[in-house]
């Protein structure tokens, strides 16, 4: 007898049947919901499944539709699979299961009486043919109305309506800046391999003089070479477009595994089911990359060869044009490669500054556990010996040292607000939502290691007195009693009752993110409500990890823990997209400047070649290799110091823009921009040694003879 797969925590969305017709999907497998779905019908109530958890939970299994399931210790039966692009009106994630929203009391805490009419619901619809959105708002609006004004009423918004044509996307909502910000340094990196390339072609086509001053005395028309010389340049983009199709093929999955854990205001991780494989659009979008960068590398390139002079040729006279436009190529390319540079600097000493915080808690050694009974069908009543057991079998297991509980985790973008207000000071608007709150076991901060610096810690009798007590933090001090002794002070909800009673004030410590400013914080003892077990360890936090699996499975065997991280990684992945943006930013920045040298490099190389007779005149005449050296340094100077003015002025221009990805550094930070022109200088100098060097070596006679 196979032994049942172990229970997991999903998300389950409440729809009425005409969500999918609204949207116009039809399931992969089996059915959507129907009109009789909305009504109570006899046997179990229907589940429809999303293509990701078909695929993880029964392994694409076509038998799957029929099967039961168990929601909230409620029996579901699965009707039908969605398509595997199928999120609903969101991009880039979606729930696991939809049911009908008849049933939405099923899937509530116990205890708890929820009816469908008196449940918060997200509205949407499709317009019909030749309906503006100003009319269906007009429309929309009227009906919303006497809710608003009607006595008693707890709206005071208006009703607005939001377009989805692009639907809702959370990575766009927290990382769109950043994303925009990548998208236009990959657009600036491509017009530094255009430059360069168009380097390369104006080079080739110098070299070529003679071959196509002797087809153009044989009757060529200047229109066949400039096609000729086009169709070269788009055979050379169209293979390296291919190849960076190639890439982006394969590396897809990767990028999906590096971007960082994208969760919801209830701090529960969501599963991404985006496809970052190009499709259609991206060929289409790389076919006009390929236009227009063939016609950035080629075109000039070809008209000035093809504007050769037969007679300058025939006499072996040496054209300066080409030295004169790969300098303009070369300037442009050290231009974008110091707008880059001083970008990815000021990233990188973002995430720099953010990994250096001072979080206020000890992140080493301490691992934590998300698990919420009352999803398994808890209620209050059993959760509390179901805490005080499960804690005690934790503090039983070798290299265990604190264990505590709290009913919001930290560094997870999320976390419980309220106003608060002191005894007789009714709060303002501006004081709403003013404090965040988090309520913890009584061993909470010896786990977390969070000093008290006034007052004491939470002790037992805490529990059940009245008022409640609570530990403040530093910026709660700061903001309610900044010149008394806030311990045994009284403050309350936004009434301004007397609801807490300080006892203790604790250093300030981060709660939601590192980006997030310290904000008044209040805690208070509980011994039920939550949902993060919090175990400090002696050694490697690893190592108590399956122990903790085997003691929660002695207690309740189908209660899971939904996630197991370490703090470290907690706290690392809070600052993911910084590290991601600046690793992307530095990869660009870099290979910017890596083309920049080979500019420099074949700008100088050619010079060279094309001017042997003039330094073997200079050596001859009695130049010294170091003025040959000191020639060309002074050349690339000029070069790199008109590029770094170019590339700074265009810098103050955009960093505004970037202002809002910085953290504790600003948009002219002078290390970074002095970093920034000392690395370009460096590379700079590092093109011109090789070149200059050879130059300085010209053997007069060699030179001479040169035809």
């Amino acid at each position: 007898m196979n032994e049942p797969a172990p229970a997991e925590q999903v998300l389950v969305s409440t729809v009425t049947p005409e969500y999918f017709d609204a949207l116009g999907v039809r399931a992969l497998l089996g059915r959507t919901l129907t009109a009789d779905d909305a009504h109570e019908n006899p046997g179990d109530p229907p589940a429809v499944i999303s293509y990701g958890l078909w695929q993880r939970r029964f392994a694409g299994e076509r038998a799957v539709l029929g099967r039961m399931v168990l929601l909230n210790k409620h029996t579901f039966r699965i009707v039908g699979v969605l398509p595997h692009d199928f999120n609903g009106i969101s991009v880039d994630t979606g729930p696991d299961v939809r049911v009908p929203l008849r049933v939405v009391a099923l899937l509530e805490r116990p205890g708890v009486d929820i009816k469908p009419e008196k449940t918060s619901l997200e509205l949407s619809g499709r317009l019909k043919a030749g309906v503006s959105r100003e009319r269906a708002q007009a429309e929309c609006s009227a009906l919303w109305k006497p809710f608003i004004e009607g006595p008693g009423s707890p709206f005071d918004v208006p009703l607005e309506l939001d377009p989805l044509d692009r639907g809702v996307s959370i990575l766009r909502d927290k990382y769109g800046d950043a994303l925009r910000l990548l998208t236009i340094a990959a657009a600036l990196l491509l017009l530094v391999v255009c430059a360069n390339v168009a380097g390369l072609m104006l080079a080739t086509a110098a070299g070529r003089r003679g071959e196509i001053a002797v087809r153009l005395a044989l009757g060529a028309s200047r229109g066949h070479l400039v096609r000729q010389m086009l169709s070269e340049s788009l055979l050379l983009v169209a293979v390296g477009a291919l190849g960076g199709i190639f890439l982006a093929w394969t590396c897809a999955p990767l990028l999906m595994r590096a971007l960082p854990p994208i969760r919801d205001l209830a701090t529960t991780r969501l599963n991404l089911s985006l496809d970052l494989t190009p499709d259609a659009r991206v060929v289409l979008v790389l076919l006009a990359v390929i236009v227009l960068s063939t016609a950035f590398v080629g075109v000039v390139p070809a008209l000035a060869a093809t504007r050769t002079n037969l007679d300058t040729v025939l006499r072996g006279v040496r054209s300066s044009q080409a030295w004169g436009g790969r300098k303009v190529l070369v300037i442009f390319q050290m231009a974008l490669c110091t707008l880059l540079l001083a970008g990815a600097g000021l990233l990188v000493r973002t995430f720099q500054r953010l990994e250096s915080l001072d979080t206020g808690f000890d992140r080493s050694q301490l691992v934590t556990f998300t698990i919420d009974p009352a999803l398994a069908g808890y209620a209050e009543a059993q959760e509390k010996p179901f805490w005080r057991a499960l804690i005690t079998r934790m503090r039983d297991i070798p290299g265990v040292q604190v264990v505590a509980a709290a009913n919001r985790p930290v560094m997870r973008g999320s976390g419980m607000k309220m106003t608060v207000a002191l005894p007789g000071q009714p709060p303002s608007r501006a004081d709403f939502m003013n404090t965040s709150t988090n309520s913890v076991s009584l061993d909470y901060f010896d786990a977390m290691r969070i000093r008290i610096i006034a007052g004491r810690a939470f002790i037992p009798a805490d529990l059940d007195a009245k008022p409640r007590r609570a530990i403040v933090n530093e910026s709660f001090v700061r903001r309610f009693f900044p010149e008394v002794d806030p311990t045994g002070r009284i403050f309350g909800y936004s009434t301004g009752h007397a609801d807490f009673q300080i006892v203790g004030v604790m250093r300030d410590a981060k709660y939601r993110s590192l980006r997030e400013p310290m904000t008044p914080t209040f805690y208070t003892p509980g011994e039920a409500g939550f949902t993060i077990l919090a175990v400090r360890t002696k050694s490697a936090p690893e190592a108590v990890i399956e122990p903790v699996r085997r003691a929660l499975a002695a207690i309740d065997p189908a209660l899971p823990f939904t996630e197991i991280h370490t703090l470290a990684d907690e706290v690392e992945a809070s600052a993911a997209p910084e590290r991601l943006t600046a690793s992307l930013a530095t990869c660009f920045a870099v290979f910017a400047a890596l083309l920049a040298a080979a500019g420099v490099y074949g700008l100088l190389a050619f010079a060279v070649e094309q001017r042997r007779r003039e330094f073997g005149i200079r050596i001859a005449l009695g130049a010294k290799p170091s003025d040959i050296r000191g020639m060309l340094a002074r050349q690339t100077a000029a070069m790199a110091i008109f590029g770094l003015t170019a590339g700074l002025a265009a810098w103050i221009l955009i960093a505004r823009w970037i202002r809002t990805l910085l953290y504790g550094v600003a948009p002219s930070d002078p290390v970074s921009l002095a970093l920034t022109v000392a690395f370009v200088i460096v590379v700079s100098a590092a093109a011109t040694a090789i070149p200059a060097r050879r130059a300085s070596r010209v053997q007069p006679s060699s030179a001479l003879r040169q035809d």
